[in-house]
């Protein structure tokens, strides 16, 4: 926290030169849910900013499904129950875009989503807004471009500021280099520092941390590069790093095109050992530790890789019909010698344009994420904790009023050794001031 003060802080001059500031106030209540419970949720949310930067914080109450007021976000009895609940007020603090030519820094301070290091063997569309808003983190994504006469980048992740006081943070970085001709070098790096940080103390009090990382090398070289098109060629390798279980990945040859608004990315994969591609992903959080109440055990992400030997494919291939419409779309499959490791995503969302058509809609989105690994008779589509799913949809029934239903699905273990379906019900009215 002290490094993003010292960072924003440095940032002032620049900002007060550029556009004037701006400044919005909106309020939302609904139904939201929170320890698979039902309360009402009372949230004012101020934004503001300009010159690239922005800021909206949450200052949240809470009523349980007694209709009792809760201290969840103002609860200051203990040290790290205060520095949480002052965290808890930061939706987000944003200045520039990744990968903008016209600023070099980027840094995004609360809630993350689809953060991808590289070509995404190692993280691949990571999130920490899991179980949000009953569950709130606090992280960081930085990058800084063109340092060293312009031939070297920098980026950073971490999870949550939270758990760098007490331990268990997710923490990631990347670093490209331009040796010349267009060649790109990357080194990424992705530990976790305790797979059980996520869990409740009441479960793993007593138990040792269990840190587990992946490091990569990448090379991309640039075919076309055009006012029109750009396409390139690129490999990497990546190990596992602190496991007693190794691992091996290779990712390439594989192709990258983008022309227009269309981005398509397909490659050759190869695993072997406890690997699995893009292991760092939107589920990460939801599954880094699972906790299985019929044996009362603990089953980490790490410990549920087998050791196999896999070879296939994986495409994806992202669209922007400029203000129409967006939609992505990718899938794995890897097989050999009776297993696999399969997964398939999908997420598509109306843009203004195509809202405008639609009477007093102002959002409409929805997604799907599954993934297999291993052997066995499960079918691919089976529920799993590897499965997500859910949908926005946003109304506009009078100005300046919005009511936005946010609907997800997941599964977690249950006492008799199955899944059961966990549904995320989200209901709530945003008044803009």
């Amino acid at each position: 926290m002290i490094f993003a003060f010292f960072l924003l802080s440095g940032m002032g001059k620049a900002l007060a030169d550029e556009a004037d500031q701006m400044l919005s106030l909106s309020g939302l209540l609904g139904t939201v849910t929170v320890e698979g419970s039902q309360w009402q949720r009372l949230d004012l949310r101020p934004k503001f900013g300009g010159g690239g930067l922005e800021a909206v914080l949450d200052l949240e109450l809470f009523l349980d499904d007694e209709g009792r007021f809760r201290n969840l976000g103002w609860d200051f009895s203990t040290r790290r129950r205060g520095l949480e609940s002052v965290l808890r007020k930061i939706h987000y603090v944003k200045y520039g875009e990744p990968n903008d030519p016209k600023r070099r820094i980027y840094l995004r301070i609360g809630a993350l989503e689809n953060v991808t290091l590289g070509q995404g063997m190692i993280m691949r569309r990571y999130r920490n807004t899991m179980d949000s808003p009953a569950v709130k983190k606090t992280g960081m994504d930085f990058q800084l471009r063109e340092l060293w006469y312009g031939k070297v980048s920098i980026r950073a992740v971490v999870n949550n500021f939270l758990d760098l006081e007490s331990g268990g943070p997710v923490v990631g970085g990347r670093m490209t280099f331009l040796p010349g001709s267009g060649v790109e070098v990357g080194v990424t790096g992705v530990l976790d520092t305790d797979q059980l940080s996520g869990l409740p103390d009441s479960v793993r009090t007593g138990m040792k941390e269990r840190d587990y990382g992946l490091f990569g090398v990448d090379i991309a070289y640039p075919l076309l590069r055009g006012p029109i098109a750009h396409m390139s060629i690129y490999g990497g390798v990546s190990r596992t790093m602190l496991s007693d279980k190794s691992g091996t990945g290779l990712s390439g040859p594989g192709i990258l095109v983008r022309t227009g608004g269309l981005t398509v990315q397909a490659e050759y994969r190869w695993v072997k050992g406890h690997f699995s591609p893009g292991h760092f992903d939107a589920l990460y959080e939801l599954n880094r530790a699972v906790y299985h109440a019929d044996t009362d055990s603990i089953t980490t992400r790490e410990q549920s890789l087998e050791k196999l030997t896999l070879q296939g494919v994986f495409g994806d291939a992202r669209l922007s019909l400029g203000p129409l419409l967006e939609a992505e779309a990718s899938y794995q499959h890897l097989s050999g010698k009776g297993s696999d490791d399969r997964r398939l995503e999908g997420r598509a969302a109306l843009k203004p344009a195509l809202l405008r058509q639609l009477p007093q809609i102002e959002m409409a989105e929805a997604y799907y994420e599954n993934r297999r690994r291993g052997t066995g008779g499960v079918k691919f589509l089976d529920a799993s904790p590897d499965t997500r799913y859910g949908y926005r949809i946003g109304l506009n029934p009078v100005p300046k009023l919005s009511i936005i239903l946010d609907v997800e699905f997941s599964y977690s273990p249950d006492s008799t050794g199955s899944f059961k379906r966990r549904r995320s019900f989200n209901l709530q009215s945003v008044i803009t001031l």
